[in-house]
């Protein structure tokens, strides 16, 4: 073990991530993927994007939304938008190659599990799917 993160402390030193618009901190990071949590304040959507490689894995701590995703191919069509809502204590994964946007209908704070490329160099920016 090589550290104790806090997720309140991390919160209130996380970084803002110009490209998606939310501030994210990291919590704990391994070889292959990274946990990371967030919060989102009521109404604020996060940048929709995709990623080429690598699924997410989102738990949602607190406050609740909607997920909305796409084929990258299909976003421009509003039929091929699939929305789901969720609240605290929901947990899903978002595979590759899937476009993807979570809009908080009330604060909220989520973990994510992804690899840290996620956030980095493997990041498809993508027009919103929702309003």
């Amino acid at each position: 073990m090589s550290s104790i993160t806090n997720i309140k402390e991390a919160l209130a030193q996380a970084k803002k991530d110009e490209s998606v618009g939310i501030s994210i901190a990291t919590l704990s990071s391994g070889q292959d993927f990274c946990l990371f949590c967030t919060e989102i304040p009521k109404g604020h959507k996060v940048g929709c994007r995709y990623h080429i490689e690598g699924d997410e894995i989102y738990s949602i701590l607190s406050g609740e939304g909607v997920i909305y995703t796409a084929a990258p191919d299909k976003i421009e069509d509003a039929n091929s938008i699939n929305f789901r809502p969720v609240v605290a204590g929901d947990n899903f994964t978002i595979p590759a190659g899937v476009v993807h946007q979570l809009k908080a209908s009330s604060d909220m704070v989520l973990l994510f599990i992804c690899p840290q490329s996620h956030l980095n160099s493997d990041r498809v920016i993508v027009p919103s799917l929702t309003t």
